[in-house]
């Protein structure tokens, strides 16, 4: 499920569009009324919206209503949530692994929520190896997907050479001297071979998934032949969890790790607001400069607690976004407009190419109590280069 390739597409829908955020799976599982509560919730909402719309934009509206109570009402949801842009020249659908608030908006495309959720749930790479095979899956949100699988074929043919041949048949079957010996070092080098490639595929599979961690599982003598082969940044991205886990379905394999997985994404999210909140250098931790900073281009990222309230207010003249409660920009002299965080940081992010966390749990609590917001300033070109 490549969520990042569809929020994309949402992005560069030419507005005017509709958004949809759907809770879509319906909490009985026992019950198929004929119109689903989706559909339902959906018609309720969009004939809301229509009525405060002009004549001629309200025709467009409803025809791409329209199309989505079509989709809605002729299918059998298998997804918990869905994600929905529709427009004249647009049509794409978001299946979420996890319910999202239900939305719908016209206008530009409201991709905030998708953002977000792209946050929270981090795609991770999962790599289950035993002495058969290497399995490598996605994870992202309970979503755990098979992505391929290496085989490990130990070649013995060229093994079988005088340099052995002396040794005994005895001495092979029990196990002792120097034929076995030999045996164990050529299947050890063969071992750290497959390893290496292994390495290697993580590695690509990481760059093109985007993944925020990885998960080697299996015996610690293979993970450990692996992770030796990662550079030293990309090591602190991995995980080693040694459990023989080869045998399993990914069903099972998927219950196991789940809460692994999830505990260490809140490790590391706290660890990462502690440094951001204990650093003396080049961090902001006063929202009001956050913001500030995250308009002007010079913060390279951005932690924010999940659905902290900002009461931020944008200069319909200039854009600028801050939290006065002034209905007047002191930049421009605009009116201001109340407005949500997740309206703007898409678009602030993706100007400045600022990363965006947001974060949970502790991790929230602790930046919640100093406002909600922090990040790292940009560095400057020269310092960066060094």
């Amino acid at each position: 499920m490549l969520v990042t390739e569809e929020l994309r597409k949402m992005t560069q829908s030419q507005p005017p569009v509709l958004t949809v955020y759907l809770n879509t799976l319906s909490p009985d599982y026992g019950r198929h009324p004929t119109v689903p509560p989706a559909a339902a919730w959906f018609r309720k909402a969009a004939s809301t919206i229509s009525r405060t719309l002009l004549p001629r934009d309200a025709k467009d509206f409803l025809r791409e209503a329209a199309k989505v109570q079509e989709f809605l009402e002729a299918r059998r949801p298998q997804e918990k949530a869905l994600a929905i842009v529709a427009g004249k020249q647009s049509w794409v659908v978001v299946p979420l692994p996890s319910r999202t608030e239900n939305e719908i908006h016209w206008g530009k495309p409201a991709i905030g929520q998708l953002f977000r959720w792209l946050s929270e749930h981090k795609r991770y790479g999962v790599v289950v190896l035993d002495h058969r095979a290497a399995r490598f899956f996605q994870y992202i949100c309970g979503d755990f997907s098979e992505l391929a699988e290496k085989k490990f074929d130990i070649d013995e043919s060229q093994w079988k050479r005088g340099d052995v041949a002396h040794v005994s048949s005895d001495t092979t079957r029990k196990g002792q001297g120097p034929g076995r010996d030999l045996f164990e070092h050529r299947l050890e080098a063969q071992y750290k071979h497959m390893c290496r490639e292994t390495a290697e595929q993580v590695i690509t599979l990481f760059t093109r998934r985007e993944f925020a961690g990885v998960f080697l599982v299996g015996p610690e003598r293979l993970i450990a032949y692996i992770a030796k082969n990662f550079a030293a940044a990309f090591r602190k991205r991995v995980s080693l969890i040694s459990e023989d886990f080869g045998g399993f379905s990914a069903a099972t394999i998927a219950q196991r790790l789940e809460p692994v997985i999830k505990n260490s994404e809140l490790r590391r999210q706290r660890a990462d607001v502690e440094h951001l909140l204990d650093a003396n250098e080049g961090a902001i931790v006063e929202t009001d400069e956050v913001f500030s900073r995250l308009q002007d281009g010079t913060l390279r990222n951005i932690t924010v607690t999940s659905g902290h309230d900002f009461h931020l207010r944008r200069c319909t003249k200039c854009g600028l976004v801050s939290r006065s409660s002034d209905r007047i920009c002191a930049s421009c002299g605009g009116e201001r407009g109340n407005i949500e965080l997740l309206d703007v940081l898409p678009e602030f992010a993706a100007v400045h190419a600022t990363q965006v966390e947001f974060v949970t749990g502790e991790a929230g609590e602790m930046l919640a109590r100093v406002g909600g917001a922090a990040g790292w300033v940009q560095q400057s070109k020269k310092v960066a280069a060094r």
